[in-house]
């Protein structure tokens, strides 16, 4: 009997979590500023993220950001659609997958003019994944993401 209920308590929790559970618009920040405090702008500067400071520090849509200098604080908000990561900031193979998983926010693309975070984890590299059918993983993650929005 025991066994009978841990396996429900199992399938219930797998439920909730892959398909049924509400998630955030935006993948939830563990440190004070979202996205792991990466300056968003820099990612489409060439060089790599780079850390923002909170020197240079800017509320959007109920989250905090973080800049590396005065300009790119700026930038951001001119057009702050621009530069805002695509799907929330999660993981854009996951969300391809109807998912919704904190990325590493130092592995990215931009495709599109879109920002996108991928998750790696053991043997599993989310970039890795999307490179093998960008259009169509592109096509999969704009879907489940607008479902997503719609839900919450």
């Amino acid at each position: 009997m025991k066994t009978k209920n841990l396996l429900i308590a199992v399938g219930v929790v797998f439920f909730l979590t892959s398909n049924g559970m509400a998630q955030p618009k935006y993948a939830p920040p563990e440190k004070e500023a979202s996205f792991d405090g990466y300056d968003l702008v820099s990612y489409y500067q060439g060089k790599g993220p780079v850390l923002g400071s909170k020197t240079y520090k800017s509320n959007y849509d109920g989250l905090t950001l973080l800049f590396a200098n005065a300009e790119n604080k700026k930038k951001f908000e001119q057009d702050p659609d621009r530069y805002m990561p695509a799907y929330g900031g999660y993981c854009a193979t996951a969300v391809s997958s109807k998912k919704f998983i904190k990325p590493n926010y130092k592995i990215y693309t931009v495709q599109n003019e879109k920002l996108l975070f991928f998750e790696v984890k053991g043997f599993f590299n989310g970039k890795t994944h999307w490179e093998k059918n960008p259009q169509m993983n592109e096509i999969m993650a704009d879907k489940h993401y607008r479902e997503h929005l719609q839900k919450n």
